[in-house]
């Protein structure tokens, strides 16, 4: 069974053609993120603008150590800094707490909602 996660992701127009670099370059990238439509989950384009991506995977292993997490988190370590504005990243684990965070792009319509007291 193994730990779980909840991964999102969006990348601005200005860094999709590194992305896609990224996924020519690993076909086990590209079968991480390929679109599942039985799920709804996966790769789309044009989500929040024309030219941009975003991916959404639910319930996956993201572990450190596996080529195509490596390669990804290898994208967004190169990347932040210079294009934070360019990226978003948002990983919610199983646990409460275990929360991952990385960049401003769509931040307002990308994030982990604060746990709050519903009755």
């Amino acid at each position: 069974m193994g730990y779980r996660s909840e991964v999102a992701f969006a990348i601005a127009p200005p860094l999709v053609d590194k992305f896609l670099a990224v996924m020519a370059a690993s076909e086990k990238v590209r079968d991480l993120v390929k679109y599942n439509e039985r799920y709804k989950e996966g790769i789309q384009f044009d989500k929040y603008e024309k030219g941009d991506i975003f991916v959404h995977l639910g319930s996956i292993k993201w572990y450190d150590g596996y080529e195509e997490i490596d390669k990804i988190k290898e994208f967004f370590a190169e990347h932040y800094e210079d294009g934070e504005d360019f990226v978003r990243f948002v990983r919610m684990g199983e646990e409460l707490d275990d929360t991952e965070t990385m960049g401003y792009y769509q931040d307002d319509t990308i994030y982990i909602p604060n746990p709050g007291i519903q009755f």
